[in-house]
């Protein structure tokens, strides 16, 4: 009985980095697919508001013009309710038209870059490199006919 007298404290000692680094990254995942989310979402706003144009009162040449410029102010828009830090790492984003098999789509996306600022910072272990793991870029993207 006295030899094993200090095996909790050994164990704890041994174990307590890694239940604080497992942590640490359910955590840190947990806010970057949560902005990436939010980015999503910012996406999908932008390209449904396509649908919404008045088609009445735009005339048929000018549609996409009328379509991409709509979508791509609410994509600005949507970026800057986004939090600060994802906001600042916005690499593009945008909306363009394109013709697929005869159908006009609009196609917003948005790419977020990582690694020249990064989103949440990263602990670094020297020759084992940085913890916890993390993407290099975030993109979303969403389409829509008209």
């Amino acid at each position: 009985m006295k030899k094993s007298k200090g095996a909790v404290a050994l164990e704890f000692l041994f174990l307590f980095p890694f239940v604080v680094a497992m942590l640490y990254a359910a955590a840190t995942y947990g806010l970057l697919f949560f902005g990436k989310y939010e980015m999503q979402g910012v996406v999908d706003q932008a390209a449904s508001s396509a649908l919404r144009v008045d088609r009445n009162r735009v005339h048929e040449d000018a549609l996409g013009e009328q379509v991409t410029t709509t979508a791509t102010a609410v994509l600005t828009e949507g970026a800057g309710r986004l939090s600060p830090a994802f906001r600042e790492a916005i690499e593009s984003s945008g909306c363009v038209l394109s013709t697929v098999q005869g159908l006009e789509l609009l196609r917003c996306s948005m790419t977020l870059n990582n690694t020249e600022a990064p989103v949440i910072p990263q602990m670094s272990f020297g020759l084992l490199g940085l913890f916890p793991p993390l993407p290099e870029r975030l993109s979303v993207e969403a389409s829509v006919a008209f």
